[in-house]
């Protein structure tokens, strides 16, 4: 499962208390038009990527991803998931859950602040680029947790890319982070497309709706 926790996360997972993981094609898995079901076969992997962490899969947090700019702050109990509405998730940096989102051309950006360990995890496809989420997730974590964008490391999942998509989602996200007030040496794109490698990434696009989902994973190891 090293596999799941490739370079471009290796700034937040150099941190010691960081899971930093993103979960590609899982050979084997029949994908197909239906995403609840696709999940359903995808889960028995992923949650063995949560237990090689030492986290509980009951821990994972996720949200509902309605291609919206809607931001929750998730913790250990509380609210039932996924989160309805939301496409980003944020939790302090004592909370031992895990922030999940599901992509397959989105982009998934994590969120650390180096101050008080306060992580986040953003959806951000072209809607929710065009909405800047990014930007509404780190305004909430700084009126909610006092996170300052100038203490923070994110990093940009695979996605699609031009030319195979007219959007250029990841070189938005980096603006929107820099605009936020992170130091551009803090914002890593991991530089993939999805839509050019179907061997390693689940590609909406290229697969015409009839595909899988990656899972991007943001949590706190047990002490």
């Amino acid at each position: 499962m090293s596999t799941y926790a490739p370079a471009y996360l290796d700034r937040l997972n150099a941190i010691p208390e960081n899971f930093a993981r993103f979960i590609t094609r899982v050979p084997g898995v029949e994908v197909t038009t239906d995403r609840e079901a696709v999940i359903a076969a995808l889960t028995p992997t992923h949650e063995q990527v949560l237990q090689e962490g030492g986290i509980p899969p009951k821990m994972l947090r996720r949200a509902q991803q309605v291609h919206g700019n809607k931001v929750a702050l998730v913790g250990d109990i509380g609210c039932s998931f996924p989160v309805e509405g939301a496409d980003a998730l944020f939790c302090g940096g004592k909370a031992d859950c895990c922030l999940g989102i599901y992509v397959a051309d989105c982009a998934a950006v994590w969120i650390y602040d180096q101050e008080t360990g306060s992580r986040g995890l953003a959806h951000s496809g072209k809607l929710g680029t065009q909405q800047n989420i990014v930007g509404a997730m780190l305004r909430s974590m700084r009126k909610t947790l006092g996170v300052q964008a100038a203490n923070c490391i994110a990093v940009i999942s695979p996605c699609i890319r031009p030319p195979h998509y007219e959007v250029d989602i990841p070189t938005a996200i980096r603006e929107q982070l820099e605009q936020a007030g992170l130091e551009p040496g803090n914002i890593i794109d991991s530089g993939l497309d999805t839509a050019a490698d179907t061997e390693t990434f689940y590609s909406y696009r290229v697969e015409k709706g009839k595909t899988g989902r990656m899972l991007a994973l943001f949590g706190r190891k047990p002490e």
